[in-house]
């Protein structure tokens, strides 16, 4: 995540500069030394101030580790970005002159993950892998998926919590696992032509629906929750090839023929899938969604596409 956290910075107008003498503390990297860092607001924000990234691990960042960190500061100002948990109060111990804020992985995370859905923070596209590769989860669970597509979200999250009433919740971003097919085949016309043809289908299992993806999708390498659908929300091969006619196959203007030869007609003729030619292949994308936890409320997810929430235990 820190390639992440560095372009993020770089995106917001943040520099980071090297220092002259090489600072080594255990857990922590010493990422630069920013003139100004508006994320932070308020006065810490106006000067230079000592950028630090803590990169994830199995275990919660110990006291030890922390107070290791106190001994060796610089100080002044600084800024530590963490994947980790800290010790509760650690910021009590922090010496005299050393001023810190402290952003754990819960608003890290956020961060990172509002830029991803936003189309702020971009990469390279993955490549996609013929279908027998990709095996769907067989739960719901979370994970991390490092290089995915990700779809627009439509829902303002903001503006649902408004109107839900769930002002006030604790919201984190994940993204929904969902398919895209890569398809391509032949339309049959009325009589008998042939059209070479190829398609992107959205399969979310959320929502029920496979439709043509009519939209660009934006690129992500970011390290942000992923959550899967149980596998039976998943369409099996049967299911799936019966669909896809009724979506793939188009309404196309036809010619007449005249004594001048062909001309465009205004009448609009089927042309219907030739299952029998089609070849796909298929990758797992993000659907932009939250965790939205509600004081005395079901903990549910959040889908950016459709408005709707699922539980999530």
């Amino acid at each position: 995540m820190e390639d992440a956290v560095r372009a993020l910075l770089s995106s917001r107008g943040v520099r980071l500069e090297t220092t002259a003498e090489q600072v080594e503390i255990p857990e922590f990297v010493l990422l630069g030394i920013a003139e100004k860092t508006p994320e932070i607001g308020g006065l810490l924000s106006e000067t230079n101030v000592h950028v630090w990234h803590i990169e994830s691990g199995m275990m919660p960042l110990s006291r030890a580790d922390f107070e290791r960190w106190c001994v060796d500061a610089p100080i002044g100002k600084n800024w530590i970005l963490s994947e980790r948990e800290l010790p509760d109060g650690c910021q009590d111990d922090t010496p005299h002159g050393v001023e810190l804020v402290i952003w754990g992985p819960e608003v890290l995370s956020r961060w990172i993950g509002d830029a991803v859905i936003s189309g702020e923070l971009v990469a390279r596209a993955p490549t996609i892998e013929p279908e027998e590769k990709a095996e769907p989860s067989s739960d719901i669970v979370g994970g991390h998926d490092e290089y995915s597509l990700v779809m627009p979200a439509i829902v303002s999250l903001d503006s649902w919590l408004i109107q839900s009433g769930r002002e006030g919740s604790m919201t984190s971003p994940v993204l929904l696992k969902v398919a895209l097919w890569k398809i391509s085949g032949f339309l049959i016309g009325p009589d008998g032509e042939e059209l070479n043809s190829d398609w992107e289908v959205i399969e979310d299992p959320w929502a029920s629906s496979l439709s043509i993806n009519e939209v660009p999708l934006g690129d992500n390498n970011i390290r942000i929750r992923t959550i899967d659908p149980p596998i039976s929300m998943w369409r099996d091969e049967s299911s799936l090839m019966g669909e896809l006619p009724s979506i793939l196959d188009r309404k196309i203007q036809g010619d007449d023929e005249s004594k001048d030869g062909p001309v465009r007609s205004i009448m609009l003729q089927w042309w219907r899938t030739d299952i029998d030619s089609l070849k796909k292949s298929r990758v797992f994308i993000g659907m932009p969604g939250w965790i939205v936890e509600s004081p005395g409320r079901e903990r549910v997810v959040l889908h950016s596409g459709n408005g709707r929430t699922y539980p999530f235990n």
